[in-house]
């Protein structure tokens, strides 16, 4: 297996040249060294921070998954065919595992806050809450707390839960026992077409969710609805520093949050020729081929 090289592999490098600085601004020294150790830093700093017009295979792990995803730490977790969840490490050392049969299968994990790592029972509407070790800190039945009609969940910054309730028509957040903290205005009040929340992601200043008729709905943090960006036909996105990514049928398309700017990495062919089933996630893409868990790195 070769090494995974870890999404933050350009900051050692960065921190040597910065040594190496160092070293040429101490007195006494030519100023040519300090010259160069500037363009030593510059250069690799710029490479570091160029956006990539492909996507560069890191890895590839002997798993069989039906999800997959990755945390902002490059840690990997997966929901295996034995309905096991696990996680690996970003060098694809398993790490932990857990498993519960009695709330029928696995459907989704969400990692964005990896000390509170949010698993999804879609069967029986119920959200679970692992550590960092795969250990249960708890779950909610979201019928039972009063949210019959809910297909979407994501995990919230601050530790709770964000929903969308199919039969209010609205964003909440709750807490782990259940309890609305806040709410958004009805949704069906800004568009005539049903609304069919696909995906949920909290970004710490604020809430994105993706409608693939209408666009990628932005909420602030107490779930009052702001605008819609309009990037449609999403089915499932990741977010990553001011990016925000999705796959289409060709290529995992980049879009900037903060400016109008896009961009588009054609996939695989192991997506495009193969079929392998994928799944985006902060920093990558990873498909299933076959027996194989290949990690696709986009930046």
């Amino acid at each position: 297996m070769k090494t995974l090289i870890p999404l933050q592999s350009a900051i050692p490098a960065t921190q040597v040249c910065f040594s190496f600085l160092a070293q040429a601004l101490r007195p006494g020294l030519r100023r040519k060294g300090a010259t160069l150790a500037l363009s030593v830093l510059f250069t690799l700093t710029a490479h570091a921070q160029t956006p990539t017009d492909s996507l560069h295979l890191l890895d590839t792990l002997p798993i069989q998954a039906t999800f997959a995803t990755a945390d902002n730490l490059g840690n990997i977790y997966v929901i295996t065919t034995q309905n096991a969840v696990e996680k690996y490490s970003p060098d694809g050392t398993f790490q932990f595992r857990y498993s519960n049969n009695r709330l029928g299968a696995a459907t989704a994990l969400d990692v964005t806050n990896p000390l509170k790592v949010l698993v999804w029972y879609a069967d029986f509407r119920t959200v679970v809450f692992l550590n960092r070790s795969m250990t249960a800190l708890g779950e909610l039945n979201l019928i039972q707390a009063g949210y019959p009609e809910v297909r979407t969940v994501a995990s919230a910054a601050d530790g709770n839960l964000w929903l969308y309730d199919e039969v209010a028509f609205q964003l909440k957040k709750v807490t782990p026992e259940g309890q609305t903290k806040f709410e958004s205005q009805a949704l069906n009040l800004i568009q005539s077409k049903r609304i069919a929340i696909n995906c949920i992601r909290d970004k710490g200043a604020e809430v994105l969710a993706s409608d693939a008729e209408l666009g990628v709905l932005r909420f602030d943090v107490y779930a009052q609805f702001q605008q819609v960006l309009p990037w449609k036909g999403i089915a499932r996105f990741a977010l990553r520093r001011s990016m925000l990514a999705y796959q289409g049928t060709e290529a995992v398309h980049i879009e900037q949050l903060q400016v109008p700017a896009s961009r588009s990495l054609p996939l695989p062919d192991s997506v495009r020729k193969t079929g392998g089933t994928s799944w985006i996630a902060p920093g990558l893409l990873l498909v299933q081929n076959g027996e194989i868990l290949e990690l696709w790195q986009w930046q």
